[in-house]
């Protein structure tokens, strides 16, 4: 039973890839830095491959990126309202380097989007007019972070019990077991 379970989670970030309204495609995205002091946001599932590793996008200026730096194990939680699940990934971050896989990311993203990743200023720098923000025109900041999950906790709210499976990752094969939830 835990096999399916496994394939309805990876069949659901696969399709929160293609599915804008997808309750998968936005997450939170948690990290710490060296103070142990734990940093959340929003972002957008970008990628999933076929080792489950997951892809978002950020500007390299960001807080995101100076904590992977400092401390790269992250946490993302995914939730689903209408059907009560939740999911809880652990994971360990790496920023990509590469420069021909970064181009060609940066290939796909929408013209509209890319705008986001040209400010002058960084992200979360203090400016007194949000309608004034300064762009730039040739350069950009734009990289991406790998996510590469090794532990996977799943959640059902379900009356009349609820299910919880924890996946962990040994050998580069999943395992689940069920736990009290």
């Amino acid at each position: 039973m835990t096999e399916i379970i496994f394939s309805t989670i990876v069949n659901d970030l696969k399709n929160a890839i293609k599915t804008p309204e997808h309750p998968f495609r936005y997450f939170t995205f948690a990290t710490s830095g060296i103070n142990g002091r734990p940093r959340l946001r929003t972002v957008v599932l970008r990628d999933i491959d076929d080792q489950l590793n997951l892809t978002i996008y950020t500007d390299k200026r960001s807080k995101k990126i100076t904590h992977i730096h400092e401390h790269n194990v992250v946490s993302l939680l995914f939730l689903d309202n209408e059907r009560l699940i939740q999911l809880s990934i652990r994971a360990k971050a790496e920023i990509i380097k590469d420069e021909r896989t970064l181009k060609n990311i940066w290939e796909q993203v929408p013209q509209k989007s890319k705008k986001e990743y040209t400010t002058k200023l960084a992200p979360g720098e203090e400016i007194k007019n949000p309608e004034k923000i300064d762009f730039l025109e040739e350069k950009h900041f734009f990289t991406a972070i790998k996510l590469i999950p090794d532990k996977i906790e799943y959640l059902r709210l379900n009356r009349p019990n609820h299910i919880r499976v924890l996946f962990r990752k040994e050998d580069n094969n999943w395992q689940g077991t069920y736990l009290v939830p």
